[in-house]
């Protein structure tokens, strides 16, 4: 070994032996069998390890297996002289209050070890049976987004930053015409329509009944939906945000604006938001009364929320799986709180007057 190494070996030691006297010493535990610094609580007694260590080695023969090696059986008991006589060290042990029922026997330690290994058994079966995506989940969930970008997401886009460019060029009161607002809910709706269509679940349903489904959560299906349309190029809700100011109050906008920002940051999957739209399809509320068979939409529902989870399981772990279904739980029920408060807006005897303000 060349003397640059062991200098530096030298100095590691140096150094390892300082960060444990350091550590020692902010710690500020004294074994209470020998007056060493102590690492913790051992067999229900701050000591140091080599206590710990002997205790476990001799306790469980007892202090009559032993004798006093200078027959006093009252021998001084420090760091310098615990290794002269073990008889008055294990009793000095016994004295402090170290109990010798918490050390494992052999069969104990050999049962444990049985458990654990039987427990890592079970887990390893259960990581194997666990169910993934199978093949033509994998191809429907394709189907389900090229669906989505080319009958939903591409025409709203489309149509968003047309009538944005267009607003711009025209003054504010021109911008805020109740016309607008038509306009984009009726793009939003038929291209909503027209994706839910490519779903075999919804072909099942007669004409009337998809109707019943989409105009019950058209409005929330919509909002939803706008997390897909955010352009960082032009603001969320295009040529109407002005109108929307105006019908809901600008500090309002501006928090379910941010808040839909800050959703599509953190989940940061179009996938999700797609399986989401779905997933509300296919849900009714508890004032609900139409026709529709709700046992029926349920088990679409089901069907829907169980491919979200493994989608979510396979493409991220069990823990970003768990961490992003919270997070979709967690924003649909602080939309759900914006959506009751917009109602709420549009049930007062103040939106008529505006609505005919707008005219």
């Amino acid at each position: 070994m060349s003397s640059v190494s062991i200098k530096n070996h030298s100095r590691s030691c140096d150094l390892s032996n300082d960060n444990i006297k350091k550590s020692s010493k902010v710690a500020g535990l004294i074994c209470l069998v020998c007056g060493a610094p102590a690492t913790g609580f051992n067999f229900s007694v701050i000591t140091c390890m080599c206590c710990k260590a002997f205790f476990r080695r001799n306790a469980l023969f007892g202090l009559e297996a032993y004798q006093c090696r200078y027959l006093t059986q009252n021998c001084s008991i420090n760091m310098r002289t615990r290794r002269d006589c073990s008889y008055c060290r294990l009793n000095k042990c016994f004295q402090v209050g170290m109990k010798k029922e918490l050390i494992l026997t052999d069969d104990i330690k050999q049962l444990k070890r049985e458990k654990l290994h039987a427990n890592r058994e079970m887990t390893l079966k259960l990581i194997n049976k666990t169910i993934l995506l199978q093949n033509n989940d994998s191809i429907y969930l394709k189907n389900i987004s090229n669906a989505y970008e080319n009958y939903c997401l591409l025409p709203i886009m489309t149509h968003e930053r047309h009538d944005y460019e267009l607003s711009c060029h025209q003054p504010i009161k021109s911008r805020v015409k109740f016309q607008y607002y038509l306009e984009s809910y009726q793009i939003h709706q038929t291209s909503l329509n027209t994706f839910f269509k490519y779903l075999p679940e919804f072909q099942q349903f007669s004409s009337d009944e998809q109707n019943e489904l989409t105009t019950h959560n058209i409005r929330y299906l919509m909002r939803i939906n706008s997390i897909e349309t955010i352009n960082d190029s032009f603001p969320i809700w295009g040529a109407v945000r002005f109108l929307f100011e105006i019908m809901y109050g600008k500090s309002f906008i501006k928090e379910v604006d941010d808040y839909l920002h800050q959703f599509k940051y953190n989940l940061n999957d179009s996938r999700c938001i797609q399986l989401l739209l779905i997933i509300i399809l296919f849900s009714t509320s508890i004032t609900y009364n139409g026709h529709l068979n709700t046992l029926i939409l349920y088990k679409i529902q089901e069907r829907y929320v169980r491919l979200l989870w493994l989608y979510l399981q396979e493409h991220y772990g069990e823990l970003i799986a768990h961490q992003k279904f919270s997070l979709i739980i967690q924003f649909c029920l602080h939309l759900q709180l914006f959506h009751h408060i917009i109602e709420l807006k549009r049930e007062g005897p103040q939106w008529q007057e505006l609505l005919m303000s707008l005219q």
